[in-house]
Protein backbone atom coordinates (compact mmCIF):
# COMPACT_ATOMS: atom_id res chain seq x y z
CA UNK A 1 0.00 0.00 0.00
CA UNK A 2 1.34 3.20 -0.53
CA UNK A 3 1.00 6.57 0.69
CA UNK A 4 1.21 9.57 -1.31
CA UNK A 5 0.77 13.44 -1.28
CA UNK A 6 -1.23 14.90 -4.72
CA UNK A 7 2.90 16.14 -5.63
CA UNK A 8 4.43 12.55 -4.95
CA UNK A 9 1.75 10.87 -7.45
CA UNK A 10 3.26 10.29 -10.77
CA UNK A 11 1.20 11.07 -13.70
CA UNK A 12 0.43 7.14 -14.61
CA UNK A 13 -0.89 6.68 -11.17
CA UNK A 14 -2.91 9.77 -11.35
CA UNK A 15 -4.28 8.55 -14.19
CA UNK A 16 -5.46 4.77 -12.77
CA UNK A 17 -6.84 6.81 -9.72
CA UNK A 18 -8.88 8.92 -12.03
CA UNK A 19 -9.62 5.73 -14.43
CA UNK A 20 -10.23 3.25 -11.39
CA UNK A 21 -12.98 5.78 -9.78
CA UNK A 22 -14.34 6.63 -13.02
CA UNK A 23 -14.87 2.97 -13.90
CA UNK A 24 -16.49 2.34 -10.65
CA UNK A 25 -18.21 5.69 -9.25
CA UNK A 26 -19.50 6.62 -12.73
CA UNK A 27 -20.06 3.58 -14.95
CA UNK A 28 -20.73 0.59 -12.89
CA UNK A 29 -22.84 2.52 -10.62
CA UNK A 30 -24.45 4.63 -13.62
CA UNK A 31 -23.46 7.84 -11.05
CA UNK A 32 -23.27 10.69 -13.12
CA UNK A 33 -21.06 13.35 -10.92
CA UNK A 34 -18.62 15.27 -10.85
CA UNK A 35 -15.22 13.31 -10.02
CA UNK A 36 -12.76 15.99 -10.68
CA UNK A 37 -13.45 17.90 -7.28
CA UNK A 38 -9.92 20.25 -6.79
CA UNK A 39 -9.55 18.17 -3.74
CA UNK A 40 -6.90 15.48 -4.89
CA UNK A 41 -4.13 18.54 -4.38
CA UNK A 42 -5.04 18.76 -1.00
CA UNK A 43 -5.64 15.09 -0.18
CA UNK A 44 -3.23 12.23 0.79
CA UNK A 45 -3.85 9.41 -1.26
CA UNK A 46 -3.67 5.60 -0.80
CA UNK A 47 -3.06 3.36 -3.56
CA UNK A 48 -2.34 -0.70 -3.98
CA UNK A 49 -1.64 -2.50 -7.06
CA UNK A 50 -1.49 -6.11 -8.24
CA UNK A 51 1.30 -8.10 -9.55
CA UNK A 52 0.51 -6.78 -13.11
CA UNK A 53 0.48 -3.44 -12.21
CA UNK A 54 -2.78 -2.35 -12.24
CA UNK A 55 -4.35 -0.41 -9.70
CA UNK A 56 -6.96 -2.20 -7.78
CA UNK A 57 -7.50 0.06 -4.37
CA UNK A 58 -7.98 3.17 -3.76
CA UNK A 59 -8.64 5.99 -1.35
CA UNK A 60 -8.15 9.71 -0.41
CA UNK A 61 -8.56 11.68 3.06
CA UNK A 62 -8.01 15.94 3.59
CA UNK A 63 -8.69 18.03 6.39
CA UNK A 64 -11.89 19.98 5.77
CA UNK A 65 -11.32 23.52 5.15
CA UNK A 66 -12.10 25.67 8.26
CA UNK A 67 -13.14 22.43 10.77
CA UNK A 68 -11.48 19.90 13.00
CA UNK A 69 -12.47 17.16 10.77
CA UNK A 70 -10.55 14.67 8.58
CA UNK A 71 -13.20 13.30 5.56
CA UNK A 72 -12.27 9.87 4.20
CA UNK A 73 -13.11 9.68 0.76
CA UNK A 74 -13.11 8.33 -2.86
CA UNK A 75 -12.61 4.58 -1.26
CA UNK A 76 -12.60 2.03 -4.16
CA UNK A 77 -11.85 -1.36 -4.82
CA UNK A 78 -11.54 -2.93 -8.41
CA UNK A 79 -13.76 -5.58 -9.04
CA UNK A 80 -11.34 -8.13 -8.91
CA UNK A 81 -10.25 -7.67 -5.55
CA UNK A 82 -13.55 -6.92 -3.88
CA UNK A 83 -14.65 -9.24 -0.66
CA UNK A 84 -11.19 -10.48 -0.02
CA UNK A 85 -10.59 -7.98 2.52
CA UNK A 86 -8.76 -5.53 0.55
CA UNK A 87 -10.87 -2.47 1.90
CA UNK A 88 -10.55 -3.16 5.44
CA UNK A 89 -6.85 -3.51 5.29
CA UNK A 90 -7.40 -0.22 3.54
CA UNK A 91 -9.34 1.44 6.25
CA UNK A 92 -7.51 0.23 8.86
CA UNK A 93 -4.03 1.25 7.44
CA UNK A 94 -5.88 4.95 6.52
CA UNK A 95 -7.34 5.19 10.42
CA UNK A 96 -3.89 4.48 11.62
CA UNK A 97 -2.33 6.86 9.37
CA UNK A 98 -4.64 9.65 10.98
CA UNK A 99 -4.30 8.59 14.23
CA UNK A 100 -0.57 9.32 14.01
CA UNK A 101 -0.68 13.09 12.12
CA UNK A 102 -3.86 14.22 13.44
CA UNK A 103 -4.44 12.18 17.06
CA UNK A 104 -7.30 14.75 17.92
CA UNK A 105 -9.44 15.14 14.85
CA UNK A 106 -12.84 13.88 14.07
CA UNK A 107 -13.10 11.14 10.90
CA UNK A 108 -15.83 11.29 8.78
CA UNK A 109 -17.00 9.69 6.06
CA UNK A 110 -20.01 9.71 3.31
CA UNK A 111 -21.22 5.77 2.79
CA UNK A 112 -23.41 4.64 0.16
CA UNK A 113 -26.35 3.26 2.25
CA UNK A 114 -25.45 -0.44 0.86
CA UNK A 115 -22.08 -0.63 2.26
CA UNK A 116 -23.12 1.11 5.90
CA UNK A 117 -22.71 -2.49 7.88
CA UNK A 118 -18.98 -2.50 6.44
CA UNK A 119 -17.98 0.94 8.10
CA UNK A 120 -19.84 0.08 10.96
CA UNK A 121 -17.39 -2.64 11.80
CA UNK A 122 -14.98 -0.53 11.47
CA UNK A 123 -16.26 1.45 13.98
CA UNK A 124 -18.30 4.31 12.36
CA UNK A 125 -21.08 4.89 13.03
CA UNK A 126 -23.63 7.32 11.64
CA UNK A 127 -25.56 10.10 11.62
CA UNK A 128 -28.53 12.80 10.33
CA UNK A 129 -30.12 11.03 7.48
CA UNK A 130 -29.89 9.85 3.96
CA UNK A 131 -29.46 11.93 1.11
CA UNK A 132 -29.16 11.84 -2.83
CA UNK A 133 -25.13 11.97 -4.65
CA UNK A 134 -25.22 11.20 -8.22
CA UNK A 135 -28.26 9.40 -7.78
CA UNK A 136 -27.26 7.03 -5.10
CA UNK A 137 -28.56 7.30 -1.18
CA UNK A 138 -25.30 8.25 1.21
CA UNK A 139 -25.53 8.82 4.49
CA UNK A 140 -23.05 10.79 6.70
CA UNK A 141 -20.72 8.67 9.02
CA UNK A 142 -18.43 9.21 12.17
CA UNK A 143 -15.62 7.40 13.60
CA UNK A 144 -15.70 6.08 17.46
CA UNK A 145 -12.91 4.02 17.27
Amino acid sequence: MYRKTFEELSKDELYALAKLRQQVFIVEQNSIYSDLDDYDQVAIHFLDFDSSGKLTVYARYRQCDGTDEIKIERVVLDKSVRGRGQGKRLMNIMLNDIHVNFCKTRIALSSQLEVCSFYRSLGFTTQGESYDDGGIEHITMYYQG
